[in-house]
């Protein structure tokens, strides 16, 4: 399964050799120079980005090194790893609102003993509010809910269907909206659920609450791992010829 050229090349190049050797593949490996792998690392640490993001840093600062190249060299500092699953094309196809405010996420989550929760634009991918709080409840989530106000307001927000944002049907317990759904109500907010147990429903929170867990690791601090997100991290969907942050 070759081209008729590529067969009368291999036969010229080893014409008249008993036992010929085919050699493997594409050129060799070129060695990795020192200030390549301090230049990458010391980019790694200062914008805690993957290989293709700081592929397009370095090319903003005039300096061009093949994505491939500085994921070897991440590999090497252990600051990446293989990830097989993210080779593969989604099945499904990301959503993705055109204008800020015009629907936001939340999530909560757990992490270092704390329960957290996290506010987000669908569009710029910004974080207008967080909160860190010893237990999950109504009241937190209202609580940061009008620190979001500062930015301005939704016109919608989803959440998943947990007791915290969701009056959810249970024994001897009264249904209807819950406090959440009402305040969301008094500030003409739209209240939109995901679909149960389906997280890719508001997967741009999902994501952002994994990305907050590693820069918190790196950065020590939910106030540290939420500023860097949104003025120092170029964020990859905002991308269109220059880097940008939420």
């Amino acid at each position: 399964n070759i081209t008729p050229r590529w067969a009368r090349e291999v036969h010229r190049k080893y014409k008249g050799i008993k036992e010929p050797k085919l050699l493997p593949c594409g050129r060799k490996p070129k060695l990795i120079a020192d200030e390549e792998r301090k230049l990458v690392i010391n980019t790694y640490n200062e914008f805690q980005v993957g290989a293709t993001m700081i592929e397009q840093i370095l090319d903003e600062r005039g300096v061009h090194i093949n994505h491939n190249r500085i994921h070897r060299i991440l590999l090497e500092a252990k600051l990446a790893k293989h990830e097989p699953k993210k080779k593969n094309r989604r099945k499904w196809v990301r959503y993705e609102r055109k204008h800020s405010l015009s629907l936001g996420h939340a999530d909560w989550f757990t992490f270092r003993g704390k329960e957290c929760i996290l506010f987000i634009d669908d569009a710029s991918r910004f974080i207008p509010a967080y909160g860190e709080f010893e237990n999950v409840n109504i009241k937190n989530t209202i609580k940061v809910f009008k620190q979001t106000l500062k930015y301005g307001i939704f016109k919608q927000l989803m959440t998943d269907h947990g007791v915290q944002f969701v009056s959810n049907e249970r024994e001897n317990c009264k249904t209807g909206d819950s406090e959440f759904t009402e305040i969301l109500r008094s500030y003409g907010v739209q209240h939109i659920k995901a679909r149960v147990k389906h997280p890719q429903s508001n997967g741009k929170a999902e994501r952002a609450v994994g990305t907050i867990k590693r820069l918190w690791i790196a950065l020590g601090s939910l106030k540290k791992a939420v500023e860097h997100y949104n003025y120092k991290r170029p964020h990859r969907s905002l991308t269109n010829g220059k880097l940008r942050t939420p």
